[in-house]
């Protein structure tokens, strides 16, 4: 009763400071009719973000202000439920299914902050020619602006053109958009491709890329070697937006992740040499055989960051279903139980902690990868054969199908949130599997990561070193998250990483966004606007 009493004096006044100030010109509607304006709440991004406590949806008291400029008896860090914002808004609340309700988001300066719900759908075929260390594709793109805003252009990344120090190149041979021959601009590694008419809020587009990439002899990312090849980073890679404009690529960088994509729909076709195995960051939909060639076909059934894929002849496969999830570990040798047991427990327990996989497949693969341990692509994992098998390397890679691929971020920047996150989540699993481990990690980490946290907007190309990079991003990252987890207890932390989880799959969260989560959940009645 006694919240009641409040939101019946807060809430009209701040329905009366949003109407006073004339932002009901942007409600192209009456406010109880569902017009170009009121939009699903599950269709978009909010930004700031709503929190969720008890069940309940919780939305920032600033989208009732002009401007987002707040309300002198709700600050903007304030929240208030979502049913009684409708309220004031004029709306009724359908119901307790927020797939069913709608939200008036206005036009004008706010419409940057937010976004649809909609995810690319990406069509390649591929051929891999080993013979000319070269693989041939054609990619579709089915494209629909996801803004509140039109589009000029889209954007492209090209990571092959960026790997440092390496004969890698990707050529770019024609661009169609909508069937029809499209002009085009190749710059080191961006691929600009102009439109002829304005991509208006949720139109669609197709666009047609012939491209070949080049594969050097390289242990890598992207090369071949021991009679493996490693493809990452091999097509062209729609560019992600941030404040309004597209990402490029770190280019040079010879550590971290030089790009960072945003999640979408693939099918791939790729057709390799008969005696070639492909494993993908897919699940297998079909396969044929003639005239020397193999055809693959893979679905990635739900968004994913990127499609990877090894191929090699000898390999052999050891594997095991955990639920609907069937997870293979591929080597040429004979596969380590040790290997296929600490998957499957890191993936159960983080099932558990961070929410449900959803995929149907999760490939590990043994490859010559120089310089990292592992590395991690949606639904695949490689394992460097040079570096030796690590069990904590597993875990972390496993764990990066949660912070990376169904919840991404700026790598280039703010590359500490997913890579402090993997880490943090090695923590919490060996605070179970082996508390010995634990605690002798985290004495480590305390005593290399240093005391003060240097965690800041620097880009991947800023950084001194290596050294410095795992010092900051990955050291002082999973410090970041301790530090959280002391201020507010991990059962907190906990809650509010798994509603990040919850809200941004396969979407990619900002820090600023990350921050305000947090801040709630670690004093949810500080921040409440009743």
């Amino acid at each position: 009763m006694e919240r009641k009493k409040l939101l019946l004096l807060v809430l009209p006044g701040l329905f009366l400071a949003f109407w006073s100030c004339g932002l009901q010109s942007v409600l192209h509607s009456s406010p109880r009719e569902v017009g170009p304006n009121l939009v699903g709440y599950d269709r978009v991004v909010l930004d700031p973000p709503p929190v969720k406590m008890g069940g309940e949806i919780l939305i920032p008291a600033r989208y009732l202000s002009p401007a987002g400029r707040g309300y002198a008896a709700s600050p903007a860090g304030q929240y208030l439920p979502l049913d009684a914002a409708l309220d004031a808004w004029g709306l009724a609340f359908s119901g307790v299914d927020p797939r069913e309700v709608k939200l008036p988001v206005p036009d004008g300066g706010w419409s940057g902050r937010f976004r649809y719900r909609f995810h690319p759908v990406y069509n390649i075929q591929a051929r891999l020619d080993l013979a000319g260390e070269l693989l041939q594709g054609k990619l579709l793109l089915a494209y629909q602006n996801p803004y509140f805003y039109p589009l000029t252009e889209l954007q492209f990344n090209l990571p092959a053109n960026g790997m440092a120090e390496a004969a890698n190149s990707l050529t770019v041979h024609r661009v169609k958009i909508n069937q029809i021959e499209a002009a085009f601009m190749v710059q080191g590694t961006r691929l600009e491709v102009p439109l002829n008419r304005p991509l208006f809020s949720r139109q669609t587009l197709v666009v047609e890329i012939d491209f070949s990439t080049h594969i050097p002899d390289r242990a890598a990312r992207l090369g071949v070697f021991d009679g493996v090849t490693m493809v990452s980073g091999w097509y062209p890679l729609l560019a992600p937006r941030q404040e309004g404009a597209w990402q490029g690529m770190a280019e040079g960088a010879s550590f971290g992740e030089p790009y960072f994509a945003d999640a979408a729909y693939y099918q791939v076709d790729l057709r390799v040499p008969s005696h070639l195995v492909v494993v993908a960051s897919g699940r297998v939909t079909g396969r044929t055989e003639g005239g020397g060639w193999t055809g693959w076909s893979f679905s990635s059934e739900h968004p994913i960051r990127e499609f990877a894929f090894a191929a090699g002849a000898g390999w052999q496969f050891a594997g095991r279903r955990v639920g609907p999830v069937e997870l293979v570990v591929a080597t040429r040798s004979r596969p380590s139980p040790e290997i296929l047991d600490t998957a499957v427990q890191a993936l159960k327990y983080f099932q558990e902690y961070w929410g449900t996989y959803p995929y149907s497949y999760l490939h590990l693969v043994e490859v010559p990868l120089e310089g990292l341990s592992g590395m991690e692509y949606p639904g695949l994992i490689f394992l460097s054969t040079l570096k030796g098998y690590s069990p904590p390397v597993v875990v972390h890679e496993v764990a990066h199908q949660w912070w990376y691929n169904l919840v991404g971020n700026d790598s280039i920047r703010a590359a500490w949130i997913d890579e402090g996150l993997a880490e943090y989540s090695t923590l919490l699993y060996y605070s179970f599997a082996d508390p010995d481990y634990y605690r002798m990690c985290k004495e480590e980490i305390a005593s290399v990561a240093g005391r003060e946290l240097e965690l800041a907007d620097l880009p991947l190309t800023a950084y001194a070193s290596e050294e410095d990079y795992r010092r900051i991003v990955y050291r002082q990252g999973v410090l970041y998250w301790l530090r959280w987890e002391e201020s507010m207890g991990r059962q907190a932390l906990g809650d509010a990483l798994r509603y990040v989880q919850e809200y941004y799959r396969f979407e990619r969260v900002g820090v600023e966004a990350l921050q305000r989560i947090l801040e709630f959940y670690r004093d949810p009645q500080k921040h409440l606007a009743y």
